[in-house]
């Protein structure tokens, strides 16, 4: 059956999730709620939703409902809507920890299934203008379903959340709150820490090359909806944060003591243990193979890669600019699917006087 969906919150993730479910075929239609009057416009301009009507009129029509507002105002959104909601609505939210969510889904009507729900995917550009249909497309979508949770109101979550193009996973939600605390929550402390040991500093700024731009990349996000996601997990954060600091004491330590072997080994393991994330990857789901091609700097070259690659059946997962030298040329990272699509693309490009392997 299709689904009148509603989404509450219409920022980067409402905005994107709209755009994603839009013309889809489990979808009746999608209306939208926000309290700035310029984002449910922009919204509705860029076809994100079809309308915003009446929070009474919103609720009372909508078979799933999305909470994609900070966390700290569920509470009152969830008094504010609970009594225009229908036997049978399933109510979902895209929060970054669920532990929290999860009580307070348990409050709940019995009539009333509450879904936790996380997509692991995200833009630096904040707000409705980075929304983006394609944000989930392979991205891993974590639901995390009380135990008494109806199967079939997973099922029908689950079936309109792969319609984005994103992979959903099942966990419990402690799990889910403790892995993010160790691979997104304390490296985002961690890159925040990082920028402002430079304090800001103008000839710290001038050489800060590609790695150090990269390792504090995560630091540009939203100041505010970070404080959100913060608190919302203190518990499992303050435990990893605790390893990470005996991390860095032990190495401190072991440089003052001039303990080379110590350090060797420190790195190694770390690097041992990072070749074990595959080079593609957004959240759990599986990797693709990539290919590194060496191009002239010249127009159009973009394009002639899309091209020699569809002739020879390879669709093109990622691609990006991994260096360049203006007026002469650069090297590009392209992901594929698999090992079998990589060999056909270098042949394909081999064969046009392009440089390329596989990684």
């Amino acid at each position: 059956m299709a689904e009148e969906v509603l989404i509450i919150g219409l920022g980067l993730i409402g905005g994107s999730l709209g755009l994603a479910l839009q013309g889809a075929p489990l979808v009746k239609g999608i209306t939208g709620l926000d309290k700035s009057a310029e984002a449910v416009e922009q919204a509705i301009k860029m076809g994100a939703i079809d309308a915003s009507p009446a929070l009474h009129e919103a609720v009372a029509g909508a078979d799933v409902i999305f909470l994609c507002s900070p966390m700290s105002a569920y509470p009152q959104i969830l008094r504010d809507i609970l009594p225009f909601v229908r036997p049978g609505t399933v109510i979902t939210d895209v929060g970054s920890t669920k532990t929290k969510v999860a009580a307070l889904f348990e409050g709940l009507p019995g009539e009333i299934c509450g879904i936790g729900g996380h997509p692991m995917a995200g833009s630096e550009t904040a707000g409705i203008q980075g929304a983006d249909r394609y944000l989930f497309e392979n991205a891993l979508y974590i639901l995390t379903p009380a135990e008494h949770a109806s199967r079939t109101a997973v099922e029908r979550l689950s079936r309109l959340i792969e319609l984005t193009g994103a992979k959903v996973h099942v966990i419990d939600a402690a799990l889910h709150d403790l892995i993010t605390a160790q691979v997104s929550h304390v490296p985002h402390l961690a890159a925040a820490a990082l920028v402002n040991v430079t304090r800001g500093e103008r000839r710290a700024m001038m050489m800060a090359a590609g790695g150090f731009r990269d390792t504090t990349r995560v630091a540009s996000g939203s100041p505010t909806l970070w404080q959100d996601i913060i608190f919302s997990n203190a518990h499992y954060i303050s435990s990893e944060l605790e390893k990470l600091i005996n991390e860095l004491e032990r190495m401190r330590q072991a440089i003052r003591a001039s303990n080379r072997e110590e350090v060797l080994a420190w790195l190694e393991q770390a690097r041992t243990i990072r070749a074990q994330i595959p080079a593609w990857q957004r959240g759990l789901v599986g990797s693709c193979s990539d290919i590194i091609c060496i191009v002239p700097d010249e127009p159009g070259v973009i394009g002639k890669l899309g091209n020699i690659l569809g002739s020879c059946q390879v669709n093109i997962v990622d691609l990006e600019i991994l260096r360049i030298r203006e007026g002469d040329g650069g090297t590009i990272r392209i992901s594929v699917p698999d090992d079998e699509a990589a060999g056909r693309a270098v042949q394909a490009l081999g064969e046009e006087h392009i440089k390329a392997w596989i990684k």
